[in-house]
């Protein structure tokens, strides 16, 4: 999003910026992780959105202060996907400054938030938005080496600790099989 050149107080939708954060809801509503979305942006060599701001000129810098290569981080596409400013809600009052002396910030729980709807034009439709943050929860992903979503992904957990537990695959020359297994019971027995 821009501020409007003739009202400072108002957003408009970046024409430039607006299809890379369409991409990034497609990709995940089909299936891709959010780590493979950060690799395709990068492999696209589309910056990420700290550098895209430099780039366009403006005196931006990263509120957690980290360096930036221009890279897209797995953080900055989960960042976006549930940010409601892309169905053009407000979020204000996510977090509360401690102290002013030493600039210290706490998160603010989130039924806490100050939301006002309908601020601004929505670059993402309400129901693509619910769609995404309903996947947050499944956990449904394609492998980034695969084009199939996996649809007991997420829901298949461990019956001693109750994680979700991980397919794995094995091939051979008779075949290839896949089974889950979990990774925090395999390191609790094997000490890894």
């Amino acid at each position: 999003y821009l501020k409007d050149p003739d009202d400072h107080h108002k957003l408009i939708i970046d024409e430039e910026a607006a299809p890379v954060v369409r991409m990034i809801f497609d990709k995940f509503l089909s299936g891709v992780s959010i780590m493979g979305i950060a690799k395709e942006l990068n492999a696209m060599g589309i910056p990420n959105p700290t550098a895209y701001k430099k780039l366009k000129g403006f005196n931006y810098r990263h509120p957690a202060g980290e360096r930036n290569d221009g890279l897209w981080p797995d953080s900055s596409v989960r960042r976006i996907l549930r940010n409601e400013m892309y169905i053009g809600n407000m979020i204000q009052g996510k977090n509360t400054t401690v102290s002013y002396k030493i600039h210290q910030c706490r998160p603010i729980p989130k039924e806490d938030w100050i939301r006002v709807e309908g601020t601004h034009d929505a670059i993402i439709d309400p129901e693509t938005f619910a769609k995404a943050q309903a996947l947050f929860h499944r956990h449904i992903r394609k492998s980034p080496k695969q084009n199939e979503v996996q649809l007991l992904a997420g829901f298949v957990r461990c019956a001693k600790c109750g994680r979700i537990m991980s397919k794995k695959t094995n091939r051979h020359s008779y075949g290839t099989y896949h089974y889950y297994r979990c990774v925090t019971n395999n390191r609790l027995h094997t000490g890894g």
